[in-house]
């Protein structure tokens, strides 16, 4: 038996979702096309258009029911919201939960879970061919994998998703730990860097759009164009994406070719050995060939900004890589500030200075950007630590960090019946899985255009009805101009969320 894990990578850039600098909104800022309508079953076991959603702001969030931390957290968070809304608005903001656990949340679930933590509005599910579509559109991925760190026959990209990570602490003092998640124009940005060519890329109402590449840009006519394939390992052929760069997870897809629409396709070799690589065919036939085969810290900050749709601007120098901005901050022009590296020391289990560029970092498991004037000592720990024998009894490793510390067990293993720190020898014959933790909560226009996004449960009550009340003056539902919402207080926000959190688990006992 395997024991499956289920990871969700929060991806807000992707073929649908393209971030942009935040600037009124507390929120990531997006620039979007509507979601497209779709239909699920709601906790009545009836069917639910989400264009039946006919408020002119819809909130709408991603969880399911076994989640034990941040799920409740995020529910939680958004009763508080809907309390909290102006009476003006009030009936103009609507709610929705998608779940992202279809096997286990049907509709009784999930009216159990409405019901325990207080909450009415709908709650949908459905199967999983249905949902994958639903996720897509949100730019949200969802896979299983097997979550065994000690395979020795995994890729170098393969054993980094377990154990590697990147914390993002901003200029306000934020911090955020990203997975490596790497897309495909992550993969093809490190190729193009590897081999010294020019990229010729521009945004779109689709994502990223490669218009060309080493000097052969796509004519304005589109007698050709470059088009993007992927390697099928299980029938050994290069078929067309069957979504854009963006949306590629270069985790699964480690083989990835730009083809010239008007190019000779028989000119496409089938990849050799376990090392990503990028393979490409230009209009005269001549080709290319870029594998990557170590794993440097440049290549982990690359990938997790990527994954979580954070920009990040990374040059080239006679002195290795250098990180320009993230998220469009960059340092000041009188360097009063600029984004530093750090280290984890596992020994200490300390963050230091990094003594080396990000080219320098061989196989890193953690690394953290902030700003210089940032104290290690505020950098919060990360949750991806290196695997210790002593870790889940030495069957498993450690996901996330603190109270939302839990094993993710090795095949074979499972959660002890009264410890999630522990792993245990699955006894029952059907296969077990968990689910990650990582998602996204986002507010929508009339339009149903994704306009702001919020990561996680790291977020207060307070400031998600500011985006909401700013969202509504943009939109005209408001007329005067927003002094900002009365805050209840950090201090308060954490005591009702933790009061709720309590309540729900003494009902859930």
């Amino acid at each position: 038996m395997r024991r499956i894990a289920l990871f969700l990578v929060a991806l807000l850039l992707s073929v649908t979702l393209v971030s942009v600098p935040a600037s009124a909104f507390n929120g990531f800022q997006l620039s979007t096309s509507s979601v497209e309508n779709f239909t699920l079953t709601d906790q009545n076991n009836s069917d639910m258009r989400f264009s039946d959603m006919t408020e002119d702001i819809v909130v709408v969030s991603f969880l399911f029911t076994r989640c034990t931390d941040v799920c409740p957290i995020i529910t939680q968070n958004l009763k508080m919201v809907q309390q909290q809304i102006p009476d003006e608005i009030a009936d103009e903001v609507g709610f929705v939960s998608i779940t992202l656990d279809p096997r286990h949340d049907t509709p009784e679930v999930l009216t159990d879970y409405m019901a325990l933590h207080g909450v009415e509005w709908p709650h949908l599910t459905g199967n999983s061919t249905e949902l994958a579509e639903v996720w897509s559109r949100f730019g949200m991925v969802v896979q299983e994998i097997v979550t065994d760190p000690h395979d020795d026959n995994l890729s170098d990209m393969d054993g980094q998703i377990h154990n590697s990570s990147v914390v993002y602490t901003n200029e306000n003092g934020t911090s955020l730990e990203l997975m490596f998640l790497p897309t495909g124009m992550t993969l093809t940005t490190l190729a193009v860097d590897e081999a010294g060519w020019e990229l010729n890329t521009s945004d779109s109402q689709f994502g990223t759009m490669v218009n060309g590449i080493n000097g052969y840009d796509a004519p304005a006519d589109w007698s050709w164009w470059w088009s993007l394939k992927l390697f099928n390992e299980t029938s050994e052929n290069w078929e067309d994406s069957p979504v854009g760069i963006d949306s590629v997870n270069a985790l699964e897809d480690q083989h990835l070719a730009w083809f010239s629409s008007q190019a000779n396709a028989s000119l496409l070799t089938a990849p050799v050995g376990d090392d990503a690589s990028v393979q490409v065919v230009n209009p005269d036939n001549t080709t290319a060939l870029v594998s990557i085969p170590n794993f440097t810290g440049h290549h982990l900050t690359q990938g997790a900004f990527d994954g979580a749709g954070i920009d990040v601007d990374i040059s080239d120098s006679s002195f290795g890589h250098f990180l320009n901005s993230i998220n469009g901050v960059s340092a000041p022009a009188d360097w009063s500030w600029w984004w530093q590296l750090h280290t984890w020391n596992q020994t200490n289990m300390t963050w230091e200075d990094a003594e080396v560029g990000m080219d320098g970092l061989d196989d890193p498991m953690t690394i953290a950007w902030a700003p210089n004037s940032t104290d290690n000592s505020n950098i919060p720990t990360p949750g991806f630590a290196t695997i210790e024998a002593t870790e889940c009894s030495g069957n498993g490793w450690i996901m996330g960090s603190g109270q939302n510390a839990h094993c993710m067990c090795d095949a074979g293993y499972e959660w002890a019946e009264d410890d999630d720190m522990r792993c245990v020898t699955i006894l029952s014959e059907e296969p077990e899985y968990t689910v990650g933790h990582s998602t996204i909560t986002y507010i929508l226009d009339e339009d149903k255009k994704p306009r702001v996004s919020w990561l996680s449960d790291k977020w207060l009550p307070e400031d998600f009805v500011e985006d909401i009340v700013t969202l509504a003056e943009k939109e005209g539902l408001i007329e005067i101009e927003s002094e900002g919402i009365p805050s209840v207080g950090l201090i308060l926000s954490v005591v009702m969320i933790s009061m709720a959190a309590i309540s729900v688990r003494a009902k859930s006992e």
